[in-house]
């Protein structure tokens, strides 16, 4: 034990043939261990925000009756308003999307509101509105269409798919008022006479007056063969 506090042979030969002391091993080990919980939380955060952002947009197709988004065309909201001239009250956009009809109806003097299932997109039409400067007269609500009541709306815009068309048809028959219209984009209702036609292909918009609908008036050979010419705006 000459020198004192010397390190044992044994010791110094595993130090000369660069073994790695424990106390080092255990740092490098807790740094790693510490990249890759960084790296499991960065991942986890971006699935949940991916899921979150793109449910909304998603369920609608598990639905029974899928009602997807398709942003309306400058067109058919100009054929929408066209549709409208004249005309006073409450507007209700049924599915409004990223609220471009409903931003398009204020503009041209209406109170409007919509009804989205999607929060996000009603979060976005809100802002939209804002920045368009209609935010006084807009409203964007959360809702099923199915679950909302509509008669306190004069004038009602949706663009629906076939599959929704008859069950939409008597629910707005049951509760709309007699002064009421309903524009419908896209596609036509199965059972009720438009009163006006306009537009063509995609763009096309049929309105039809609720006083129409309940008195079921004959048939007008004009509207019924769909020839465009005799009541196109």
């Amino acid at each position: 034990m000459e020198g004192g506090g010397g390190a044992p042979p044994e010791v110094l030969e595993e130090n000369e043939s660069g073994c790695v002391p424990p106390a080092r091993l255990g740092a490098n080990g807790l740094k790693s261990s510490s990249w890759g919980f960084l790296f499991t939380g960065i991942v986890g955060g971006t699935l949940v925000a991916v899921y979150a952002v793109a449910t909304p947009f998603l369920t609608p197709a598990l639905r029974k009756i899928c009602l997807p988004f398709v942003p309306a065309t400058p067109k058919q909201i100009e054929n929408v308003v066209k549709m409208l001239h004249c005309r006073t009250g409450s507007l209700v956009d049924i599915g409004s999307g990223d609220g471009r009809v409903v931003i398009a109806a204020a503009k041209a003097g209406f109170r409007a509101v919509g009804y989205e299932l999607n929060p996000w997109l009603v979060w976005y039409s809100r802002y939209r509105a804002w920045r368009e400067g209609v935010q006084d007269s807009t409203k964007f609500y959360i809702s099923d269409l199915w679950k909302v009541t509509f008669s306190q709306y004069s004038n009602v815009v949706i663009f629906g798919v076939p599959q929704m068309m008859l069950q939409l048809e008597e629910k707005l028959a049951r509760e709309l008022k007699d002064d009421a219209r309903v524009i419908a984009c896209r596609f036509p209702f199965p059972r009720w006479t438009p009163d006006h036609i306009t537009g063509e292909g995609v763009d096309t918009v049929w309105a039809y007056d609720v006083n129409t609908v309940r008195s079921k008036r004959p048939e007008d050979p004009c509207v019924s063969s769909r020839s465009w010419s005799c009541r196109h705006y």
